[in-house]
Order: C-alpha cells, then structure tokens, then sequence
C-alpha cells in the first residue's frame, strides 16, 4: 500500500470517527493525514522541479557546448 493510499484511509477514518463519535480524535486524524497529504504533494512538486530543472541544465550545457564548438571552428579555421 503506498503512502497516499494510507494518507486517504487516515482521512476517512477520522472523518468517520469525527461525525459518529463527536469526539477531537477525527479532527487529530484528519489532520495527521492532511499534513501528510502535503508532504507527500510537496515531494511530488519537488520531484516534478528537480526532473526539469535537470532537463534545463542538460540542455544549457548541450547549448553551451555546440556554441563553444562553433565558436572554436570559426577561430581556428585556416583559408
């Protein structure tokens, strides 16, 4: 089962447990698997920056070199 799966399950149980029981203990249930939640979502998003900022970087460089490349062939070629 994975973490989100859990997250929901905890959810519901404590929403479950906050309307028949009336007690705080859905509320603290409900927020655990809130908080979770968004930690979850925020290393998604994290996840999500990292795979395109390393798809920017390799592409600058790849930029970079090709340019750097032709930079060096106009200098360096003899007539």
């Amino acid at each position: 089962m994975n973490t989100a799966t859990i997250a929901l399950i905890t959810l519901a149980l404590g929403t479950i447990l906050g309307i028949t029981l009336g007690i705080p203990l859905g509320r603290r249930f409900e927020r655990v698997a809130w908080h979770a939640d968004a930690a979850l979502a925020r290393a998604r998003v994290t996840g999500w920056l990292l795979r395109d900022l390393t798809g920017l970087a390799g592409t600058a460089t790849l930029v970079i070199a090709v340019a750097g490349f032709v930079v060096w062939a106009l200098i360096t070629h003899r007539r």
